[in-house]
């Protein structure tokens, strides 16, 4: 058995060492650290998925305050089935529930608390998610993990010595009654206002001390000895120090946080640290943790799902991707539908490696048979190609039976014997036999458990890796080549203050191609143009196509785009030149926030035009209090149209404000009559004039 408080310490184990090799084996040393072998098996699950849901679900809320009602947790079906098949059919490994967030909500009937679910009207007050779950986990082979917030704003004794006595008997509660567990989550979040039994103050902790982590430990190692470990004093992984989807390119399993200037650090690790504390990168598939009507449209595309395991898993961390549940109990139809595809994308990708049968030459061999080149292409992790020692630098070439297309390369190292790679290089070479580098974006830096590189198709005849710096003697367990299908999504059209139009997407080494409809024109006014930068537009252009294809996916993905009038002439008196080129950006996360008090907007435009409608971009970011939820539109000092949004906070999508007649004018004035909750202040997306 291993040693439960180095493994919760995240202390150098060597462990694993030359897999499957007798005690005269001439293995490799290591190069410290080296990870334990639960850290080893805990990379290799690779994905796996996070559960946000509680009463912030029935309340609209990300961080609730601790106050409100328990009756308020009421889901009509709360279907645990729906969630574990849905995701092991995404190819999740495990999962991880937020038993507690911070408003101390308990979602198990825990004896500590009178704020759980015994105390709602969910099961008449007898169910118990934390029960429900794993065992639902269990039944679909799934891994189980549990996350619980430190902080608890409902508590009257948080801040105080008693409260650590509550939190370790929910932690004892948690890690004995429910199964083995695979990960606990310690959040960073800890101290702060709150509503703590009604006192309605803020409390401040020193969270080193007061969590008493170290004593927490031993209770998680008791009857999980193999736990992962996130957050506190004794993680044995860490946070990657961004919640939007990616690692660093570089990216060292190992960290120190004695040596931390900054926790943005953790994006890339440390070369040079003494503890292996490899990074987990966790992302919402949703702008929120927890479930918002008013973000159905922002899930997450397959193709930004894509991007993202190929910036965590494919950059030496795992990927933790939250699926938060909604009103319903379950998990949202459109949310469900992404999760397959992308899943579906990946294993399509990685389905076909063009190296499995080549044959394998190396720069160099460490003398046995267990190190020779052949063992990075068998399909096993286990085994590895090995230098001699004294040896930083080497080369493999992969020799396939015919020329393939390839567009994607796949590296492993041994990292049982630690992380080595600092630099490496890819050449391919075609049937004439001559090496050239392949072009990619990706920097050629570390590798760790795993790294994919992307790049566009090119023909392989024989594929060569050179290892041109690294710690110690090349340990390398893999080298794949794939053919991965290119995801195609309707491109994004966007137009600035300017009258600069832009068109983007997501796809990689993606053609993009536009053509425009003369304003009052049916026709098109010409053929499909290749899109390679920002173009002007004409004000007697009304209608923008954009279409995208790559050279491995022959399928086109179009989008159309309605112009308004020429946006550079249109003046706005009541804002700085800044606000008005967020106002006309085209993009709904750029904002602008109307001083507190001020309720009209006025567009001046260069000469009398015909309009006929306003469109009203809300604000795409995730506070929805300050949309437009009634208004009034004057043009030339006459009203116009009014209107109610009576559903925008939940579904803040762009939005026609109509004139009841088309009129003659040059001056909009926009008057807001209601904001959403009633704010005083009025914040804007993006407008456009029609």
């Amino acid at each position: 058995m291993k040693q439960p408080l180095l493994l919760a310490l995240g202390l150098c184990a060597s462990v694993a060492l030359g897999q499957g090799l007798s005690a005269q084996s001439p293995t490799p040393k290591p190069v410290y650290p080296v990870p334990t072998q639960a850290q080893i098996d805990w990379q290799r699950l690779e994905t796996y998925a996070f559960i946000h849901f509680g009463l912030n679900t029935f309340n609209d809320l990300e961080w609730g305050y601790g106050n409100t009602p328990a009756k308020t947790f009421a889901p009509p079906v709360l279907d645990v089935e729906q969630w574990v098949t849905t995701l092991k059919r995404a190819g999740m490994k495990g999962i991880i529930l937020t038993a507690k967030h911070h408003d101390g909500f308990c979602l198990w009937p825990t004896k500590t608390t009178e704020y759980s679910v015994k105390n709602s009207p969910w099961k008449g007050g007898k169910g118990d998610l934390v029960k429900d779950l794993s065992e639902a986990c269990r039944r679909h082979g799934l891994r189980f993990g549990i996350y619980l917030s430190p902080w608890d704003r409902n508590n009257a004794n948080y801040g105080f010595p008693e409260y650590q006595k509550i939190f370790h008997e929910q932690i004892r509660e948690l890690t004995t009654n429910y199964g083995e567990l695979f990960e606990y989550w310690f959040d960073g979040a800890n101290g702060g206002t709150g509503w703590y039994g009604g006192a309605d103050s803020a409390r401040k902790i020193d969270p080193l001390t007061y969590y008493d982590y170290e004593g927490a430990t031993k209770m998680l190692l008791r009857n999980n000895p193999n736990i992962m470990i996130f957050g506190g004093t004794t993680h044995t992984i860490r946070w990657i120090g961004n919640e939007r989807g990616w690692a660093g390119e570089t990216n060292w399993a190992m960290y120190d946080e004695s040596k931390q200037k900054h926790y943005t650090q953790a994006q890339w690790g440390m070369e040079d640290a003494s503890h292996w504390l490899p990074g987990e990168v966790d992302v919402s598939i949703r702008p929120g943790w927890f479930y918002h009507h008013r973000e159905d449209h922002q899930v997450r595309s397959v193709a930004n799902l894509v991007n993202i395991y190929y910036e965590s898993v494919g950059r030496n961390a795992n990927l933790l991707l939250n699926c938060p549940i909604n009103l319903d109990g379950k998990i949202p139809a459109v949310d469900s539908a992404r999760l397959i595809a992308w899943h579906d994308h990946i294993k399509a990708s990685f389905r076909d490696n063009k190296l499995r049968k080549a044959t394998a030459r190396a720069s160099a061999t460490r003398p046995g048979r267990s190190f020779q080149p052949r063992n990075v292409n068998d399909g096993n992790s286990d085994t590895y190609w090995a230098v001699p020692d004294g040896e930083k630098t080497a080369s493999i070439t992969l020799t396939l039976p015919r020329e393939e297309l390839i567009n994607n390369v796949a590296l492993q190292e041994y990292i049982a014997l630690g992380q080595r790679v600092r630099s490496f290089a890819l050449e391919v070479a075609g049937r004439g036999g001559n090496f050239r580098p392949i072009e990619t974006k990706d920097s050629l830096t570390t590798i760790g458990y795993k790294r994919l590189i992307r790049f566009e198709a090119v023909k392989a005849k024989a594929l060569r890796l050179t290892i041109t710096d690294a710690r110690g003697p090349v340990c390398l367990a893999e080298v794949a080549a794939y053919l991965a299908p290119e995801v195609l999504e309707a491109p994004r059209i966007r137009r600035d203050s300017r009258d600069s139009v832009y068109i983007t997407t997501t796809a990689r080494n993606a053609h993009i191609e536009y053509q425009l409809v003369p304003r009052n024109v049916g026709a098109t006014h010409n053929l499909w143009k290749r899109y390679t930068a920002p173009f002007y537009l004409p004000d007697d252009f009304t209608t923008i196509h954009a279409r995208v294809s790559s050279a491995s996916n022959k399928d086109k993905a179009q989008a159309t785009y309605s112009v308004g009038y020429s946006l550079s002439k249109v003046k706005t008196p009541e804002l700085a030149d800044d606000l008005r080129t967020k106002l006309f950006d085209g993009n709904g996360y750029s904002t602008v926030t109307l001083p507190r008090g001020v309720r009209a907007l006025t567009l001046e435009l260069d000469q009398p035009r015909r309009i006929s409608s306003l469109t009203y971009t809300p604000s795409q970011q995730r506070d929805a209090r300050g949309h437009i939820q009634r208004y009034k539109l004057y043009v030339d000092g006459q009203e116009v149209a009014e209107g109610e949004l009576a559903n925008i906070k939940h579904n803040p999508i762009p939005v026609s404000l109509e004139l009841k007649t088309p009129v003659e004018g040059r001056t909009i004035r926009l008057v807001v009559t209601k904001t959403v909750d009633d704010v005083p202040e009025v914040t804007i997306g993006d407008l456009s004039i029609y």
